[in-house]
């Protein structure tokens, strides 16, 4: 359990990591919202965290004393006693807080001898101390542990007929042929030529399943071939929570007129950007994979349509540009022949309409929402699976793509979609907070998702290509993204 949580604005995210890794090396147990993970609820796990810190580091900048939520979790540390207040550059914190003793670290260079690095460490010390550690046992309203419940001794299982070693043999024979052909690369790439191998192994391994289990006859799928075992005698499980399906644990949705895009609010957190060196068909301008910090945003659910297009231009907006059809028409098909500049100024017509101001998204925030707490090479898993990916010899209506565990639609195929980023043939130097990389003059942006035309190894999550600003064609679209 973490015992300190650091407060802090994400433009001073160096800063702060250099102060959590003081405190670490101190041997404190520290917690920021970089430990998030993709999927988590941002404010109840943030909000969870600070309850039960007994020291609450809150660094003070001329950006953090603007932000709400470090003022809040100021204040919540001050209420419980458990505020520890730095200062990391000059500047006029907020009144309530002006009273407080706050340690002066601006210009701190990592030197743990420093005086100034001392007393915070004493500080945190003092509030460890003061506060007493949150219990993780089970213990009742009175403070009193429970008595573990005893478990029951289960029965053991009876056999009705003794069990060949056939069934065994083909469980083996079946693992071991899956993992040859993993480890050939085909599995991702051409599961099509693993399908009809499988599918004789399962054929061979179904009179020995059906004396295994005369009750429910177990099926043998490409993606998942688990060798059967002997039942032994177990004791009773307790119960475990039931997992959500992704349409309960999607985050809210909101439309801001009536042909405006939908709108999926994403939660913050942390996830590893970019291909893993040892996945199959990495190219090397998709690393080095890194940990990237993720603030919350919004971002359109399917890939902008024809009709919402449309829309603007009526409105006398998108510069009065109407791209022509495709071969499946208008309606809800993705817009396509349009450039990056054209998505910027569909932004700015919604940002206009609206209030809110719209944007292309970067594409941290892009491959965060299309991995959706996944690391495999496809949003599905680490299997190609046409029936997932919207390919073809056109696009498909929005309406007709499945959805990935947070509600994005068409994340893979259909249209590649333009992000905010210029093109860099590395992620050495991007940044680290889901900021877009921009360089002046940019001549290549950034497109990911591939399109109906994509190749399985373009179609990766980690995939992304470049092509030059102005470019209007029938297989790159967008989808747009706004503050939450």
């Amino acid at each position: 359990m973490s015992d300190v949580f650091v407060s802090y604005n994400r433009e001073d995210l160096k800063a702060a990591q250099a102060i959590v890794d003081g405190l670490i090396a101190e041997g404190f147990g520290v917690w920021m919202d970089q430990n998030l993970q993709a999927g988590e609820n941002y404010d109840e796990i943030t909000e969870d965290r600070l309850h039960k810190a007994r020291a609450v580091v809150v660094l003070w900048s001329s950006r953090s004393v603007k932000s709400r939520w470090v003022r809040a979790e100021a204040t919540i540390g001050a209420r419980k006693n458990t505020l520890v207040p730095i200062m990391i550059e000059p500047c006029d914190r907020p009144v309530m807080f002006e009273l407080i003793q706050t340690t002066d670290l601006s210009g701190w260079n990592g030197d743990r001898s420093d005086p100034a690095w001392l007393a915070v460490v004493e500080v945190v010390k003092k509030r460890l101390a003061a506060t007493p550690a949150v219990s993780t046992g089970s213990e009742s309203r009175g403070g009193r542990p429970k008595a573990p419940k005893e478990r029951k001794r289960a029965k053991p299982v009876k056999q009705k007929e003794k069990r060949s070693g056939g069934g065994m043999l083909t469980a083996v024979t079946l693992t071991f042929l899956f993992g040859m052909i993993s480890a050939a690369g085909i599995y991702i790439l051409r599961p099509d030529l693993v399908a009809p191998v499988l599918t004789q192994l399962a054929a061979v391994a179904a009179p020995e399943t059906a004396q295994a289990s005369p009750v429910a006859t177990a099926s043998l799928a490409p993606e998942a071939v688990a060798p059967t075992t002997e039942p032994v005698a177990a004791p009773e499980p307790e119960p475990e929570p039931v997992a959500e399906t992704p349409a309960e644990t999607a985050p809210p949705t909101f439309r801001e007129c009536d042909m405006c895009p939908d709108m999926l609010t994403i939660p913050g957190g942390t996830f590893l950007m970019g291909a893993p060196e040892e996945e199959l068909a990495r190219n090397a301008w998709e690393g080095p994979q890194r940990k990237v910090a993720m603030a919350p945003f919004t971002i359109s659910v399917t890939e902008v349509t024809y009709d919402q297009w449309d829309a603007c231009v009526a409105d006398g907006g998108c510069g009065g540009y109407s791209p022509p059809a495709g071969t499946q028409g208008r309606g809800t098909q993705p817009v396509a022949k349009v450039s990056w500049k054209d998505a910027e100024a569909y932004a700015a017509w919604l940002t206009k309409k609206t209030g809110r101001v719209y944007r292309l998204p970067t594409e941290a925030e892009w491959e965060y929402t299309a991995r959706a707490g996944t690391t495999t090479p496809f949003w599905w898993g680490p299997l190609y699976d046409a029936a997932k990916s919207a390919t073809g010899t056109a696009p498909h209506g929005v309406e007709t793509l499945p959805a990935n565990a947070l509600g994005l639609i068409g994340v893979s195929g259909n249209l590649r979609e333009w992000v905010q980023d210029c093109y860099v043939n590395t992620f050495a130097n991007a940044p680290l907070d889901g900021r877009s990389v921009e360089q002046p003059a940019c001549k290549m942006r950034v497109v990911r998702g591939g399109s109906f035309k994509s190749t399985p190894e373009e179609l990766r999550i980690a995939a992304r290509a470049r092509i030059a600003p102005a470019t209007r064609d029938d297989i790159t679209g967008f989808r747009v993204a706004a503050a939450p």
